[in-house]
């Protein structure tokens, strides 16, 4: 009887229901229709900063600057539209080189890596941000 219950609240609820990886919406979502000139077609990027992480993302060639804390990065990510992600389920991350506490620098950079390949997304890490 309890199975049943469980069963049940998570059809009522669909926050219940695992939701897919960003990869594999990405790739549903044939984002590769939204790159009209293949040079001027860019995948988020993410500076690792001291307070968490500063996000550039793209409509088109127009960027869109957002600040997210540390803790919120993989929920920003997966709320973006899929026009931000031309390029298919890959990533930009890079520390910032303007630093006070290289130590919190380096735990976002490392975070945010570590966030992104459990969402599926292909990590290519810039140095020197």
């Amino acid at each position: 009887m309890p199975l049943t219950v469980v069963v049940a609240v998570c059809l009522i609820f669909p926050s219940c229901r695992q939701k897919a990886n960003l990869r594999d919406r990405i790739i549903a979502a044939d984002t590769s229709k939204y790159c009209r000139l293949p040079d001027a077609c860019f995948n988020p990027h993410v500076l690792a900063v001291e307070s968490g992480y500063d996000v550039t993302t793209f409509i088109g060639s127009t960027p869109q600057h957002a600040h997210v804390a540390a803790k919120d990065l993989a929920k920003y990510l997966q709320a973006l539209p899929m026009q931000v992600w031309p390029r298919g389920p890959s990533i930009a991350i890079s520390p910032t080189d303007v630093v006070t506490d290289q130590h919190a620098v380096a735990q976002n950079f490392y975070a945010a890596q570590e966030d992104c390949r459990s969402m599926g997304l292909e990590v290519q890490v810039l140095l020197g941000g």
